[in-house]
C-alpha cells in the first residue's frame, strides 16, 4: 500500500520493523517489505518524528535498513532557517544525538532550530524533520561549524517507517 505525499514525485511504503540493532557501531534494521512491495537498495526511510536511514539490501520480503545510527551514513541536511546545509553523520555516541558537520561559518542558526533534508539527493525528499540545534563549536577546520543535532527520531521506540519511494531517483543519478 503506497500513500502519497505533498512532495511528488515521491510516495511512501510502509513498513514494520521486525528488528531492531541500534546498540552498537554497525547498526542496522529489518524491516517486513521487501522487492515484492517496491523497495529497492537506496531508498530513504522515514518515521512520523524524521529520517531513520537509508535501505542497503532487499530480498522478496524483508529489508535491511542502514540507519542514521551508523557511522558509514551520512545525509545532506540543512538549517530550516536559511539556506545553509552541512552533512549529517554520527559518532557512534549517544543514539539521541548526530553532528551537521561542515556549516559555513557565516552561516546563521541558533540553538532550536530545525534542522530538514537538503533535498539535494535523490534518496530523500528536501524539508523532512531531521532534529534540532542542540549545541555548536568550531568544526576542525576553523572555517565551519559543528553541530550537534537532537534526532527527532527515538530509534528505541521504532515500531514502524515509512519507505520513499522516488519515481525518479534512476533517472536523477544516471
Amino acid at each position: 500500500r503506497q500513500m502519497c505525499i505533498r512532495d511528488r514525485p515521491y510516495h511512501y511504503i510502509t513498513a514494520e520493523i521486525v528488528n531492531n540493532r541500534i546498540a552498537g557501531l554497525s547498526n542496522y534494521i529489518t524491516i517486513n517489505k521487501g522487492s515484492r512491495h517496491g523497495v529497492k537498495p537506496d531508498m530513504g526511510v522515514v518515521s512520523t518524528r524524521g529520517i531513520v536511514g537509508v535501505v542497503s539490501t532487499v530480498s522478496e520480503h524483508f529489508s535491511v535498513v542502514i540507519p542514521l545510527l551508523n557511522p558509514k551514513l551520512r545525509i545532506s541536511s540543512r538549517l530550516q532557517r536559511g539556506s545553509f546545509y552541512g552533512s549529517l553523520s554520527w559518532d557512534g555516541r549517544d543514539t539521541r544525538y548526530a553532528y551537521l558537520d561542515e556549516l559555513p561559518r557565516h552561516a546563521v542558526f541558533k540553538e532550536g532550530d530545525t534542522v530538514v533534508t537538503s533535498g539535494f539527493s535523490a534518496v530523500f525528499p528536501a524539508n523532512i524533520m531531521v532534529g534540532t540545534v542542540a549545541k555548536f563549536e568550531k568544526g576542525k577546520d576553523y572555517n565551519f561549524y559543528s553541530l550537534k543535532i537532537k534526532l527527532g527520531t527515538d530509534f528505541w521506540a521504532l515500531k514502524s517507517v515509512r519507505v520513499t519511494q522516488n519515481d525518479f531517483h534512476d533517472e536523477r543519478t544516471a
